[in-house]
């Protein structure tokens, strides 16, 4: 099974576009954590911090990747608030998560890969853990 630095996701060109426009103060907050989550409606998810990449699964894909990596944006709002942000591979899809750690909740508005559907929902925690514990996979950055 391929691990997820060899996945297609970090792999995919991206189309020409405008430079983007990420200004505001970045933190470090989410590193080293791992959420475990289902949505009232329906997509389930696992999802590790590392210091550049965040891994979560998928469906398992035709090469048998199960978990994808891609770049993201984090950024605290106020203490245990945190906003996260990535585009999927080709900047197809975006993904906002808004995670409030003391109510052990996740606030989604997403547009899955490829326009498939829009996801925009709240889910409950069912694990939390810290420290790369239970990480999907947190390389030594």
């Amino acid at each position: 099974m391929p691990t997820p630095t060899d996945n297609v996701a970090l792999n995919v060109r991206e189309p020409e576009h405008l430079p983007d426009k990420v200004g505001g103060p970045t933190t470090t907050g989410m590193v080293g954590r791992t959420f475990e989550y289902q949505y009232p409606t329906g997509p389930q998810y696992r999802i590790s911090f590392s210091k550049e990449l965040v891994y979560f699964t998928v469906p398992t894909l035709p090469d048998g990747t199960s978990v994808l990596a891609v770049p993201y944006q984090q950024r605290e709002v106020r203490p245990d608030l945190f906003l996260v942000h990535w585009m999927g591979p080709g900047r197809k899809g975006h993904v906002a998560l808004v995670f409030d750690i003391e109510q052990r909740k996740v606030d989604c508005a997403a547009l899955m890969p490829a326009g498939l559907y829009e996801l925009f929902d709240r889910a409950v925690f069912r694990e939390v853990y810290e420290n790369g514990d239970s990480a999907l996979y947190l390389p030594y950055e």
